[in-house]
């Protein structure tokens, strides 16, 4: 019998940890090949490889993210491959089987597959988790003895991934299943967390001392649900190399203090980066939705990571109960006063087999009928008022996570505290919508400025953008349809810098830019170098358009 493992993934970089697990799992005599895709693919394309290996059997990785390309995956393999045994199993038909089932696929698996994928393969009775027409498993979710797991292969090393390990994420769970009940979540249906034994976990990490991986995704729901396990797996990262990063989820407002202090004093902060699910800071609506979460304790927690400098995601979601536009306001510019490294500002998204779900029409949400199901309006917020969170989603995201203009912003609304972050961001997100795309770099500055030069005057809008822009590129960036000294006062500026301050004139005119920039809160003159590995810049103050240069300010002294 051959058999293929297969999927769409979102991205390359992704892998699909659930097929290597079932891969590792496989009976001897089955000749079984895992091969991944990913949702840009051509479906036709893809299928056509699929089916020169004419297998028996095609086992399905679905999720939210790539259901509607694996339904229509589903009808073409089914035409090049008339007589084929289709598998499905993931979250997304693992809740809802029936319309899975209606595409005359053989089966669907719930739950963990590991056992019980070769079980069906093999038409054993009494699959635990499998659905089909004629069958239904009087247990809904399957789960796998974590033991018995550890015995087999590891799924984390396999000589597959050996090639690209330097350009993909490795993927690695030490538990499963999770001790919360957040009704918008998939996770809260399997609260029984289980672990991976310690020792397991250290033969797994050992391998990342000679491989070239540098970006290690942990997929336990909450890594710090056992502080002091959670410890011993961190002092497990700090004897490995500097450059593999790892991240976790974490719930910062129960991280203990012990685990907190570590991070704090002892922990290489390079090696973190920690996504923090705050998703409201309104009481009522996390009461709404069965979470428990202490505001202040988390303000405190975060606050400590990332003064420490370890990278810190935050996360809020918006359409939950009893949150309208000004609560959730409110919920953004208080993490956004945290200035996280990123603040990811998502929509709702009803998963099926959650109590989310199950509670929509009381809360009068609407939302899409296909994947990703991401609610529409509710009894606090108007379809319209969606629409206006989703422009700050898009404006946190190229701007405050990307960290192009974030600068210039946040430096403007520490000056400003009189305007809403979230109103500034609003703004911004309504002007990128506006462009074409692809758009450049240039055309998102520019917007940044447009937005500030209606607030503020001139030239402190063209300044601040130019302070930021001017610092992305060793090389010299397009220039700006902003203000900037005209020809005459560079030429000035550069002349200075060869005579009175004794810098190379060769280097002044062959290797500087000349701006407009914002510093300590004035207009100053800014001298980009551009012939070191970073831009190196020196501010000048000058008085008017003489050049008489009476302050030396230099940031990063460019000699």
């Amino acid at each position: 019998m051959k058999v293929v493992l297969t999927t769409l993934n979102a991205k390359y970089i992704h892998k699909n940890l659930a097929l290597r697990w079932i891969y590792v799992s496989r009976p001897p005599e089955i000749q079984t090949e895992l091969l991944e895709f990913v949702i840009r693919d051509d479906l036709q394309r893809i299928t056509d490889q699929i089916a020169a290996l004419q297998p028996d059997l095609i086992g399905l990785s679905v999720y939210i993210w790539n259901a509607e390309q694996t339904k229509r995956w589903i009808r073409l393999l089914q035409q090049a491959l008339p007589q084929v045994r289709i598998l499905i199993g993931g979250p997304e038909p693992t809740y809802d089987p029936q319309p899975w089932l209606q595409l005359g696929i053989e089966a669907v698996l719930r739950g963990e597959g590991e056992r019980t994928f070769w079980e069906a393969v093999l038409r054993k009775p009494e699959v635990d988790g499998l659905i089909c027409n004629d069958y239904v498993s009087p247990v809904s979710y399957a789960r796998t003895d974590l033991a018995w797991l550890e015995t087999l292969p590891s799924p984390y090393w396999l000589q597959m991934d050996r090639p690209s390990m330097a350009h993909r994420y490795l993927y690695l769970e030490t538990s499963r299943g999770c001790p919360y009940h957040c009704a918008y979540c998939l996770s809260s249906a399997d609260n029984a967390v289980r672990m991976f034994s310690t020792e397991y976990i250290r033969r797994q990490l050992q391998p990342l001392k000679s491989l070239a991986v540098k970006q290690v995704k942990v997929l336990d729901r909450t890594f710090n649900v056992m502080p002091q396990r959670a410890l011993a797996i961190a002092r497990m990262i700090e004897e490995l190399p500097p450059q593999v990063n790892f991240q976790f989820e974490i719930v910062a407002d129960t991280l203990s203090e012990p685990l907190l202090e570590f991070f704090e004093n002892q922990a290489d902060p390079r090696r973190y980066r920690f996504e923090i699910g705050v998703q409201s800071l309104n009481p009522q609506t996390l009461a709404a939705v069965c979470r428990r979460q202490d505001n202040d304790r988390l303000f405190q927690v975060s606050r400590r990571l990332i003064r420490r400098g370890i990278h810190c995601h935050l996360d809020l979601i918006a359409g939950l109960p009893y949150e309208d536009l000004a609560s959730f306001e409110r919920s953004y510019n208080g993490l956004f006063a945290l200035a996280p490294h990123e603040l990811q500002t998502g929509i709702l998204k009803l998963l099926k087999g959650t109590a989310m779900q199950q509670k929509a029409a009381q809360w009068q949400m609407r939302f899409e009928e296909q994947a990703p199901y991401a609610v529409k309006e509710t009894a606090w917020l108007s379809a319209a008022q969606v629409q206006r969170i989703e422009k700050v989603a898009l404006a946190t995201e190229k701007i405050f996570n990307q960290g192009r203009g974030r600068q210039c912003v946040v430096t403007f609304l520490n000056e400003h505290p009189e305007i809403s972050p979230f109103e500034l961001m609003e703004a911004l997100g309504r002007r990128l919508a506006q462009l074409s795309h692809p758009y450049q770099l240039k055309d998102l500055y520019e917007q940044i400025w447009q937005e500030l030069r209606g607030r503020i005057a001139e030239p402190e809008a063209s300044a601040r953008v130019n302070t930021d822009y001017q610092m992305i590129s060793r090389k010299r960036p397009a220039m700006l349809a902003t203000q900037h000294p005209d020809a005459l006062t560079q030429r000035a500026i550069r002349q200075v810098l060869a005579s009175r301050l004794a810098f190379d004139p060769q280097r002044v005119y062959n290797s500087t830019s000349v701006d407009l920039g914002w510093h300590r809160r004035q207009c100053r003159i800014q001298v980009i170098f551009r012939d070191t590995d970073q831009p190196k810049r020196i501010w000048l103050t000058m008085n008017d358009r003489e050049v008489d240069i009476d302050e030396i300010d230099c940031d990063c002294l460019g000699q």
